[in-house]
C-alpha cells in the first residue's frame, strides 16, 4: 500500500485490512510498522508531503505454505 500526502499540511489517513492474519502494515522504507487494532483498522499521520510504502502483513507466511 503506498499511502502520499500532496498536500502541504500533515494528515491522518484511515486505513483498514479486513484480513486479521495479515493486518499489519509493515513498513518498506523505515522501522514505523503498524499493528493497528483488533478490527484491522490502522490511523496513520503523514506529514505534508510525506509518504509511506506498506507490505500488508508479515513474511510468515511464507512458513505456513503447504508443501506439495
Amino acid at each position: 500500500i503506498a499511502v502520499h500526502n500532496t498536500d502541504e499540511k500533515p494528515h491522518r489517513v484511515t486505513i483498514r485490512i479486513p484480513d486479521r492474519e495479515r493486518s499489519s502494515l509493515i513498513n518498506l522504507l523505515s522501522e514505523g510498522h503498524s499493528d493497528g487494532d483488533g478490527s484491522g483498522t490502522h490511523k496513520l499521520a503523514i506529514e505534508g508531503y510525506g509518504y509511506r510504502w506498506y507490505r500488508v502483513g508479515g513474511l510468515d507466511y511464507i512458513l505456513k505454505r503447504k508443501k506439495e
